[in-house]
């Protein structure tokens, strides 16, 4: 390969992780938008002190969100470093994860209006659904780098791509579990999250 060539390639790759880092910030933006207090005629200090602490459902909601897509956003930054180029394929499937992942404000607004309601345990489901459709993104992603190995940093070694592979699995089999338990307990579920959370912290 000569260096012209090894330049646009690199530049290319540079292209979708700087397009995609927007995407991200502006999923993670998007999640503050409705967090908020209505201003009510007559409202008064002890009035405002309660609207604040019911709208704590939305803001854990929030901080759940805010970690899952900070969690994914470092995924996709260590993915995108053991990629040297691109292909149609990848990119549409970098394309799929970051629809997923500008969406979920959506998902994160009805956990926290339903966090409180008879319909807590479908706001849930939904939630930790939500979640397995963007490891499920993530999986087809970097399948479609290391189906060929010409997409590929030249260092990395066949051990590496098992190892991530193994991680991406990983990652979709857990998320799959959580959403599975949420159909019997939705609080067990959440704390399920937190674990991983905790995991992928320190697998870090």
């Amino acid at each position: 390969m000569n260096t012209s060539s090894g330049i646009q390639q690199q530049k290319e790759t540079i292209r979708i992780e700087t397009f995609s880092d927007g995407i991200f910030c502006i999923a993670v933006t998007l999640l503050s938008i409705e967090i908020g207090i209505e201003v009510e005629e007559g409202m008064t200090n002890e009035s405002l002190a309660i609207a604040l602490l019911h709208k704590w459902p939305i803001l854990l909601a929030y901080v759940i969100s805010f970690i899952n897509v900070l969690l994914a956003w470092i995924g996709h930054h260590s993915l995108f470093k053991k990629i040297n180029t691109t292909n149609s394929f990848v990119m549409i499937s970098n394309g799929v994860l970051l629809m997923l992942v500008a969406l979920v404000p959506f998902p994160t607004k009805t956990l926290g209006l339903f966090l409180l309601t008879g319909a807590f345990k479908t706001a849930v489901i939904f939630y930790t659904g939500y979640f397995v459709l963007i490891s499920l993104a993530f999986r087809l992603l970097w399948f479609a780098a290391s189906t060929k190995r010409s997409l590929l940093v030249q260092e990395i070694t066949e051990p590496e791509i098992k190892a991530f592979t193994k991680n991406e699995n990983l990652g979709l089999i857990c998320n799959s579990i959580i959403m599975i338990v949420a159909f019997f307990s939705p609080w067990t579920a959440l704390a399920l999250s937190f674990v991983m959370w905790i995991y992928w912290i320190a697998m870090g």
